[in-house]
């Protein structure tokens, strides 16, 4: 008997219209755990790098992670991988909710996507039985509307629903996978990929349980995260919801690429975000066995219900210069609705009032919309017609990118990205959030993020000494040196912690833990330690940090040699060379912060490299391949001239 796996996937042949249930080879599990590191393996045997990402032979797979679907506080999580049509790379999008625990309830581990349907379809599993069904009549319909006519037509509210919208079936490469009333796959265009297939939504009801080889002990571990739980999850109420403490930091850093100075009027945000809140926030509710409650949902007048996270309060708000959190979440709800990545999305209007503003657009290019910041109409605008491919809104639906280089005329200046994927609107002025953004292989803010950004940061008041001792540090003890080290100005040692950070990452990734409370946010709750025991005591073998560290650098190491088959290397692990160059004005000047040194970021790249056993190149030498159990992988760039 499996324990911690189910031991069966699903696999859909869209272009046949089949669906067959898959025993899974248990070696599979032991080497690649779970989510993300089954999907690598699963797509470097079966999609060749020359497949294009809108091709019927790219894949579309989706995982659980091992502890999702357990009692394991925060194990809700799952990953949709396939070959990202922004970047160009293989992909990964995280996806959180109730979905992944009850694609694990109806007894399957994965499900992977195959071919392109003639017509719109989409797949109903019901435990054991799952079916193709005919989705003409969804397609065009927005996502809330398409998950509440499922769940009617199947006659169960408890059916959990992934879907695209309106960006995902013009295949809008920012066009995201929506589930509930806020989850998303989001980052890298999985919406665009299930659009492409002809694929409106997933559609999935379970009664099963997942086996723990020793339950008792299992507990215990849950136990201990529990009593961590109240600490993390009343600061991320305080700090993102309640207070918009947060909100004060990110809007001053103005820096969206094409936004580095707010108005003055931004000072304020912090009142403007506390009244908004006690007029408007019904709940704060959480994901599928989750004790930390990091959403919060907004019974807003003029839209109804929204459920805000995160940066998803301020993006738009940046992106425009227009303090006005009404203007915020109504551009959220459009976005959720059309199935269209916020962060992506509020970049895309950054740089396109940055196109007008500076001559490069005129109203002929804007069908006379006249782009200028503080104007919410211009957003709303823009967002409608990117996700229905409409005017401007068809180029922008490429990317930035791609936009600028059919637009031309010196519009390069204005495109933020990081391998094609539009930029946050974090400071990457910061060598830690360049650094740990620069090497993550979804080329996505703090990819490596261990919440160490600066002393200040990361205990909040509380003295370090005490921080460390109450087991909130993300860090092992030994580690305690890594604290005392402003990452926003300074650069030594980011190359360590960045690797460890990679390493924790990429182990939540496989066990389909959420960021937020194993280190992501300063009050880490669930830490390696716990990790760990939940793994051993789950599956029935006892793991320690150098054997699960192995099985994430095996993944690391897997997904880097299935890119760099496509191209990437060390000149894409950077950040724009804005950061490089200009002088920092404004908050960030005041809070020491100054551009980037290319000779102290490239030193540290070195070192990071070396760590991870790859050559200068970003390329993992035939030692650490052949290490990681990855003689196959060495033996095929061999064979292709890259080793």
């Amino acid at each position: 008997m499996a324990y911690g796996w189910m031991g069966s996937g699903l696999e859909v042949d869209l272009t046949a219209g089949t669906v067959e249930k898959k025993s899974a080879d248990p070696k599979l599990y032991e080497s690649y755990l779970g989510g993300k590191g089954i999907n690598i393996k699963l797509f470097w045997d079966r999609v060749s790098p020359e497949v294009e990402p809108f091709s019927p032979e790219n894949l579309l797979i989706i995982s659980a992670g091992l502890l999702t679907g357990t009692p394991a506080p925060a194990g809700n999580h799952g990953c949709i991988s396939y070959k990202s049509p922004l970047t160009k790379f293989f992909a990964s999008s995280s996806i959180g909710g109730f979905w992944p625990a009850e694609l694990r309830h109806a007894g399957y581990d994965t499900v992977v996507f195959s071919g392109k349907s003639p017509r719109p379809v989409y797949l109903w599993i019901n435990n054991d039985q799952a079916e193709l069904r005919d989705a003409a009549h969804l397609w065009g319909k927005d996502t809330k509307e398409t998950q509440s006519l499922i769940q009617k037509e199947l006659k169960n509210d408890k059916v959990q629903v992934l879907c695209i919208g309106s960006a995902g079936e013009n295949m809008n490469t920012a066009a995201t996978i929506q589930h509930g009333s806020t989850h998303s796959a989001s980052r890298g265009g999985p919406g665009a990929i299930m659009g492409d297939k002809n694929l409106k939504a997933v559609a999935v009801f379970g009664t099963k349980d997942v086996s723990i080889a020793r339950p008792a002990e299992f507990m215990k571990f849950c136990d201990i995260i529990m009593e961590k739980s109240e600490s993390l999850r009343n600061y991320y109420s305080k700090k993102t919801h309640r207070t918009g403490e947060f909100a004060q930091e990110f809007m001053n850093w103005g820096v969206f690429g094409n936004v580095d100075k707010m108005p003055a009027d931004f000072e304020h945000i912090e009142a403007r975000q506390t009244e908004f809140v006690s007029k408007y926030l019904v709940r704060e509710p959480a994901c599928y066995n989750c004790p930390f409650k990091c959403l919060a949902t907004i019974a807003h007048p003029d839209v109804g219900p929204v459920t805000l996270k995160c940066t998803s309060w301020w993006s738009f708000m940046c992106a425009s210069k227009l303090l006005d959190l009404d203007f915020s979440v109504r551009c959220l709800d459009m976005c959720f609705r059309y199935g269209l990545d916020h962060l992506s999305a509020a970049n895309r209007i950054a740089f396109a009032i940055a196109l007008y503003q500076n001559g490069i657009l005129t109203k002929e290019d804007t069908d006379g919309l006249v782009l200028e910041y503080g104007n919410p109409e211009v957003a709303y605008a823009l967002i409608e017609k990117m996700a229905r491919r409409e005017g401007i809104g068809d180029i922008l639906a490429d990317s930035v990118a791609e936009a600028a280089r059919r637009i031309g005329k010196g519009a390069e200046k204005y495109a933020f990205h990081i391998k094609n994927l539009e930029i946050k609107f974090h400071s990457y002025f910061s060598p830690y959030f360049a650094f740990t953004t620069a090497i993550g292989d979804r080329a996505d803010t703090n990819c490596a993020g261990t919440g160490s950004m600066t002393p200040e940061g990361i205990s909040f008041g509380m003295p370090i000494h005490e921080y460390v001792q109450r087991g909130f540090s993300p860090f092992p003890d030994d580690w305690e040196k890594f604290l005392y080290v402003d990452y926003s100005v300074n650069y030594e040692g980011l190359a360590e912690v960045a690797y460890y950070g990679e390493n924790l990452k990429t182990l939540t990734d496989l066990l389909g833990i959420c960021w937020n409370p194993s280190g992501f946010w300063p009050f880490t709750a669930i830490k390696l330690d716990s990790m760990l025991g939940l793994l051993s005591s789950a599956t029935g073998t006892d793991f320690d940090e150098a054997q699960a560290f192995k099985i994430a650098a095996r993944v690391r190491g897997l997904i880097q040699a299935y890119n760099v088959r496509l191209g990437l290397r060390r000149k894409d692990d950077t950040v724009p060379e804005k950061f490089f160059q200009q002088e920092v004005v404004g908050y960030q000047k005041k809070k020491g912060l100054k551009k980037l040194d290319h000779d102290k970021f490239e030193e540290q790249l070195d070192k990071h490299y070396q760590m991870k056993g790859w050559n200068n190149d970003a390329i993992p030498t035939a030692e650490t391949l052949d290490k990681l159990g990855l003689s196959y992988v060495r033996q095929d760039l061999e064979k292709r001239g890259i080793l």
